[in-house]
């Protein structure tokens, strides 16, 4: 995850028309990742866990894997219209190719958002002055 993070920092920071190259790289990377990413979660949320799987969490796997064939649907429909934009200089095809591109970054916010679902019966309590302690007894 902080691999996926690393690389679309860069693809943010880095655009194709200041070097095109690096651009290419980062977002190569942030593809590999974020699919490894979506495997990963969905093997380990389905097939490893040991408490029995409750509303939310049945909604989650079910998110994520009508989330992972939109991604990689995605990925592959984007590979071919940027290879006939590059190739055939076809009208129009640059911008189809856009629209999976944002396909694919939506995909992806989609995805990590069913950590809502995971992650739902879990309750975080912050105390100021617990916080203090912890600071002052180091």
């Amino acid at each position: 995850n902080i691999v996926e993070i690393a690389s679309l920092m860069l693809l943010s920071l880095v655009s194709s028309a200041e070097n095109f190259k690096v651009h290419k790289l980062a977002f190569g990377v942030f593809l590999a990742s974020s699919c490894f990413y979506f495997l990963a979660t969905l093997y380990l949320y389905s097939s490893c866990r040991r408490t029995p799987k409750l509303n939310h969490d049945l909604m989650s796997l079910r998110y994520k894997k009508i989330l992972l064939m939109t991604n990689f649907s995605a990925i592959l429909v984007a590979m071919y219209c940027y290879w006939r934009h590059n190739t055939y200089c076809e009208p129009g095809m640059y911008s189809i190719f856009s629209v999976f591109e944002y396909t694919v970054v939506l995909s992806n916010m989609a995805y990590h958002f069913t950590s809502y679902y995971d992650f739902y019966h879990v309750q975080f309590v912050f105390s100021l002055p617990e916080i203090v302690k912890l600071i002052e007894s180091d």
